[in-house]
């Protein structure tokens, strides 16, 4: 569930409500929580021919001259990115419950800014801020809006098998309708780390991997502690159309009665970039979360699909 969140239809015991709204729309990939769905490896290192990784078609001359590798200048990387999307969702399970299950559609909009400029060398300043409004077709009160800012730092280590290095400090708010009253908002600190272990032309595999800790929520029951693990593979199919697949696993550990949540998540992902700044998307995705709250309060499997458009700008 990278891109959607489910807002629960339980509405008492409140407390339940919020922990299962809160579940849902905090489902995305690590590396989306941490470096922004803007990230690609290759902006962030200092790009060699060999990182290029182009090749023309083959022909007969290749068993005398080689693979023949396409030169081209590399653009110095915009800091600057707007991105603004908007998707239509099906689901099998609206409320996020494992009772009464009703499929429906959710309306998500997403507008997405980042500076990411570069300090020194391979290491890069992170700022960012992100709004997201989902709306359902039924019922109209599971509505919400989230709000993001995050500010921390992105460090490429060339040195220590090119892993990426992560920490920031994130500010989350919910809201169901009126932007003045909040449901939901947290104050956290996130570290983490990603290794892309398969880069060739076509193919493209890596693992994240990221822990989180509240410093203060409201709810205060809803304070935790979180830990993440994320493997993705790609096929760029043709240069303008690309699969993905991902797997994601997260740990929730909260702070008080107890309580301990595993979620799963398998997606698939198909995007069409029709320009420098348009894109298509379709994607699917199986999502599985298991507590030990007593009677499954906070149990929930939903499946969804979605179609998508995408506007992104660079400067």
């Amino acid at each position: 569930m990278r891109k959607i969140g489910l807002l629960s239809a339980l509405i008492i015991p409140s407390f339940l409500c919020t922990s299962t709204a809160l579940l849902a729309i905090d489902a995305l990939s690590p590396v989306e929580r941490f470096l922004g769905n803007d990230y690609d490896p290759e902006e962030y290192s200092d790009l060699d021919i060999n990182q290029q990784k182009r090749f023309a078609p083959t022909s007969p001359g290749d068993s005398d001259l080689g693979e023949q590798l396409i030169l081209k200048r590399y653009d110095q990387r915009e800091p600057f990115r707007v991105d603004l999307s908007t998707q239509v969702f099906w689901t099998n399970n609206t409320s996020s419950t494992n009772r009464g299950k009703d499929d429906g559609f959710i309306w998500q909009t997403r507008l997405d800014a980042s500076w990411k400029p570069r300090i020194v060398n391979n290491l890069f300043f992170d700022v960012g801020v992100s709004e997201d409004i989902y709306e359902y077709d039924s019922p109209s009160f599971l509505d919400f809006e989230r709000t993001d800012a995050h500010l921390g730092l992105i460090k490429i280590c060339p040195d220590f098998f090119d892993i990426v290095l992560f920490a920031r400090y994130e500010y989350a708010r919910v809201t169901s309708g009126s932007y003045r009253d909040s449901i939901y908002h947290a104050h956290t600190i996130r570290t983490g780390g990603q290794k892309v272990f398969l880069s060739t032309p076509k193919h493209t595999a890596y693992l994240a991997l990221g822990a989180a800790t509240d410093l203060s929520v409201s709810p205060r029951e809803l304070e935790r502690n979180e830990y993440s693990a994320h493997l993705g593979y790609s096929y760029q199919i043709t240069d303008r159309l690309k699969a993905v697949l991902y797997c994601n696993f997260t740990y929730y550990d909260y702070d008080t009665d107890g309580r301990n949540d595993e979620n799963h998540v398998l997606g698939a992902e198909l995007y069409w970039q029709l320009s420098h700044s348009t894109r298509l998307q379709a994607s699917f995705t199986y999502v599985e979360n298991n507590s030990n709250l007593a009677q499954g309060f906070a149990d929930y499997d939903s499946l969804q699909g979605g179609l998508g458009i995408g506007f992104t700008t660079s400067f």
